[in-house]
């Protein structure tokens, strides 16, 4: 007998087809099915792999084995006269035509039911539905820290357990291949449940690191692992105890067994740990203090506690560094009598300068004497220092949200542009990087991209008005008043108490008649009004917008310039006011641009003398 005939008489022909029509009908209806259940794609690739082994397996049994009523025997132990090889084989071919019977009727409803449906999905989707369906390629070199789960059953130590978190972020970013999710936008997934892989694909990322700190006295034990973003896969876990005063220690552990787990792939190589052991106490103050200093909820209690961890370990670089950016926050963000002012001048210099000593390569200490020396209006040393601490930690917003702020106020709105646009891709649930946004699009005019972003920060940032706010600020800055009134009465749902406030004040600003300028005056000598400064500056009043300024402060003058030059046509008219000249000058504005070059519309007149509010299509 020909070994083709034995092969049917075996019935392994029979066995291949019949198998292949049914892998084939399995494969499909798990393509369907595995998404549903978020399977991971192991999970398919895994099916496919034990379906080809199986099928050799199959064909092997089918030569070896026949099928007797008795079961399985070897085919050379049953007699020809007591073999059912006949039988089986057509048992074999009914059981064919009915696998190939449901092979064809899901391919039917496939192609003639599902398919269409598809396609119409396809065709009604908008372009950013179909951009919000595609996660976006993420590379393997990325990676994000979740907020890691408070396990000490004490919902106060909420501040432990996100400190614990930021510390390991701030280690991991000083691996160079590593690009790292800034803070703000993880912690946007601050006890959301949810799946790891949405998440790290919501972030962009190749692979995310979460975990759990359960503290007990000055034992902390930190669970973590570290999770690829496509598959699902755990890479790498584990658990650890440590003594507080060796936290340190603790986290650059595990950020070197995350570079360790990656290593192979990426090439990753974690920097040796060189921190030393810290007194628990003085930690603990530490972090306690950086929970108040990034909810901005109680800065004067956030001064307290680093001056209490400085005090108690003044070797602490961080918490020195820490202490002055939130004495910078605190004074310019809050309305302060002058001795007020200068008591937090006057810490914020002290920490930066001790945070330098301690650690001059630190970015956070870079970064706080960049503050210092911007608050003094040294605007051209902040400069250098704010691109030193970007060039020591490039994954450091902060300092990025600053130096864009920098430019900004000093009239170099192009690049503060390009600074923006970098910040809110490192960051892009950080409030503050959309603030920036704000001033470049308004200062621009750029009005299609301000209808657009307005209802992307309401959507981002519902608590906030300024995505409300935005339209009307970039009327108001242009004095455009009938469009200013049209994005004011939008408010009706949202603000409505503030409507009647802002439209008195408009009026008063386009010095309409029949205007109560007592009922005016209320206002601004009451509580901070949003944008009050452009309500002098749109009324063309040079003395009154000087006098705001000085009664506020360092903040305003800061921004004395970039006001008057976002400002058009009114501010552009004040600019070339001399008293307006001579506050450029005394803010040392004119100082900053005979070193680092003039902004559009000014221009140096000599060595001695400048000209400003320039038509910039005129100016040289």
């Amino acid at each position: 007998m020909s070994f083709l005939a034995e092969l049917r008489r075996r019935n392994v022909i029979r066995m291949a087809g019949l198998y292949l029509v049914g892998a084939w009908l399995i494969v499909q209806v798990s393509a369907t099915l595995l998404p549903v259940f978020d399977a991971p794609a192991w999970v398919m690739k895994a099916l496919v792999g034990l379906l080809v082994v199986g099928f050799f397996v199959a064909l092997v049994i089918a030569w070896v084995f026949e099928l007797t009523p008795e079961g399985l025997k070897r085919d050379g132990d049953v007699a020809p006269a007591q073999s059912i090889v006949p039988q089986t084989a057509r048992r074999m071919d009914r059981t064919i035509i009915v696998v190939l019977a449901l092979a064809l009727a899901y391919f039917g409803f496939d192609k003639f039911v599902m398919a269409p449906q598809r396609s119409a999905a396809q065709n009604n989707a908008t372009p950013e539905s179909a951009a919000a369906e595609v996660a976006p390629t993420a590379s393997e070199h990325t990676i994000a820290v979740l907020p890691f789960a408070n396990m000490s059953g004490k919902p106060d130590e909420e501040y432990f357990s996100d400190g614990m978190t930021e510390e390991l972020l701030n280690v991991l970013a000083k691996v160079q291949q590593l690009q790292v999710v800034a803070r703000t936008s993880v912690f946007e997934f601050k006890g959301k449940a949810g799946d790891v892989r949405e998440i790290g694909r919501t972030l962009g990322v190749g692979h995310i690191v979460e975990g759990s700190v359960r503290r007990d006295g000055e034992q902390v034990r930190i669970t973590a692992q570290l999770i690829r973003v496509a598959d699902g896969f755990h890479v790498w876990s584990e658990s650890s105890d440590r003594k507080l005063d060796s936290v340190f220690a603790l986290q650059d552990e595990i950020a070197a067994r995350i570079g360790d787990s990656l290593k192979v792939s990426l090439g990753v190589e974690t920097p040796a740990a060189t921190r030393t052991a810290i007194d628990p106490a003085a930690y603990d103050e530490y972090l306690k203090g950086r929970a108040l200093l990034r909810a901005r909820t109680d800065l004067p209690a956030a001064i307290t506690h680093f001056r209490s961890a400085t005090q108690k370990a003044p070797e602490l670089a961080a918490a020195w560094s820490s202490m002055s950016l939130a004495c910078e926050a605190w004074w310019a963000n809050n309305r302060l009598t002058p001795a007020e002012q200068q008591q937090g001048l006057t810490c914020e210099a002290d920490a930066a300068q001790r945070a330098v000593a301690l650690e001059p390569d630190a970015a956070a200490s870079v970064h706080a004497l960049a503050n210092l020396a911007r608050a003094r209006l040294k605007f051209a040393d902040a400069e250098r220092h704010y691109l030193r601490a970007i060039e020591l930690d490039p994954g450091y917003p902060d300092a990025l949200e600053d130096y864009a702020e920098l430019l900004f106020m000093v009239g170099r709105v192009s690049e503060s542009s390009r600074e923006t646009d970098k910040l809110v891709k490192l960051d892009p649930y950080f409030i503050i990087a959309w603030v920036r946004m704000r001033d470049v699009l308004i200062s621009q005019d750029r009005r299609a991209d301000v209808a657009l972003l307005a209802p992307k920060l309401r959507s981002m940032f519902p608590e906030n008005a300024f995505g409300w706010y935005l339209p009307y600020q970039n009327a108001l800055v242009h004095g455009r008043a009938e469009e200013a009134r049209a994005a004011l009465a939008e408010w009706k749902d949202t603000r409505p108490e503030l409507i009647p406030i802002h439209a008195l004040l408009l009026s008063w600003a386009l010095r309409e008649p029949g205007v109560d300028e007592a009922k005016v005056a209320t206002i601004l000598a009451g509580d901070a009004v949003a944008g009050e400064m452009f309500y002098y500056i749109l009324r063309g009043d040079v003395e009154a917008y000087a006098r705001i300024v000085e009664k506020i402060g360092i903040s305003t003058r800061q921004y004395y310039f970039a006001r008057l030059q976002m400002s058009k046509p009114a501010g552009q008219a004040m600019l070339r006011d001399p008293r307006v000249e001579a506050k450029l000058v005394e803010y040392g504005f004119v100082n900053y641009w005979r070193e680092k070059g003039w902004p559009s519309g000014c221009r140096p007149l000599g060595d001695t003398d400048f000209e400003c509010g320039l038509d910039t299509a005129k100016a040289p």
